[in-house]
C-alpha cells in the first residue's frame, strides 16, 4: 500500500492571523448553533496546501463514500483546549464540551498512521485536519502530517492502534466534530477521507472533494 508522502509545510498559523479570516470562520460555526442560513459560505479558515495525498490531494467528502459496515470505529480525546489556551493563541473561538468533541477513526485509517509515524520513526507524527474556504460548495478539508501540536488543537487518538494521532484546531472541530476519518485504497489510488459529517448537507459535489453545510 503506497504511503502518502511529506513535503515542505507552510506555517499554519500565518494563514489564520487577519481578524477578516476569523470572523468569517466564526459566522459559519455561528451559523450551525443558530440553525439559520450562513450570509457567506465562504468563510473559513484558510490553510495551506495538503499534503497528505494518494490520487488527490484534497481529502474525499461524500456520503457516497462512508467508512464500511465493517469498519470499526473508535477513538478517544487525550487533550482539548482551554480558554487560557485560546487566547494566548489569539484564537476567537469556543471550547467545546467533552461530549460535544467528537471524532472517530476507522481502524484503516488508524493503521495508516502507525505506517506514517513508523516510517518517520516518530511517535508524535500526526495529521492535522483543518476546514477552509474553498471548493464549488464553500467548504473543503484539507490535511498535513505534524509533529506540533498547537495550542488550540484537539487531540485525538485510537484506543489501540497506537500511535494513531489526529489534531484539529478549535475552529475547525465545530464543522467536523462527529465525523469520521477513513481511509480507503481503490485502483484509481489510497487516500485519507472525511466521511459522515453530521454539518454537511447532502453528497457534496460530483468532484467529490467540496461539501456544503447543513443549517
Amino acid at each position: 500500500m503506497p504511503l502518502p508522502r511529506q513535503s515542505t509545510l507552510v506555517p499554519l498559523r500565518a494563514f489564520v492571523r487577519s481578524s477578516a479570516s476569523r470572523q468569517q470562520c466564526l459566522k459559519g460555526i455561528a451559523n450551525i448553533k443558530a440553525s439559520s442560513p450562513p450570509d457567506n459560505l465562504n468563510s473559513r479558515r484558510a490553510f495551506s496546501s495538503s499534503i497528505v495525498r494518494g490520487a488527490s490531494a484534497l481529502a474525499d467528502h461524500s456520503s457516497r463514500q462512508q467508512a464500511g459496515p465493517k469498519s470499526t470505529r473508535s477513538s478517544r480525546l487525550l487533550h482539548s483546549p482551554s480558554e487560557r489556551d485560546l487566547q494566548e493563541a489569539e484564537i476567537e473561538a469556543e471550547v467545546l464540551p467533552v461530549h460535544e468533541a467528537t471524532f472517530q477513526m476507522t481502524d484503516a485509517a488508524a493503521q495508516q498512521l502507525q505506517a506514517i509515524s513508523g516510517r518517520d520513526n516518530n511517535p508524535n507524527t500526526a495529521l492535522r485536519i483543518v476546514v477552509e474556504s474553498g471548493g464549488c460548495h464553500g467548504y473543503q478539508y484539507r490535511m498535513e502530517l505534524t509533529s506540533k501540536r498547537e495550542l488550540d488543537d484537539y487531540h485525538f487518538e485510537h484506543p489501540s492502534l497506537k500511535p494513531s494521532n489526529i489534531y484539529i484546531d478549535a475552529i475547525s472541530m465545530p464543522l467536523v466534530k462527529g465525523s469520521t476519518l477513513d481511509f480507503a485504497t481503490e485502483l484509481i489510488g489510497s487516500s485519507f477521507r472525511i466521511a459522515e459529517n453530521p454539518q454537511a448537507k447532502g453528497s457534496g459535489c460530483g468532484c467529490g472533494v467540496s461539501w456544503e453545510l447543513k443549517v
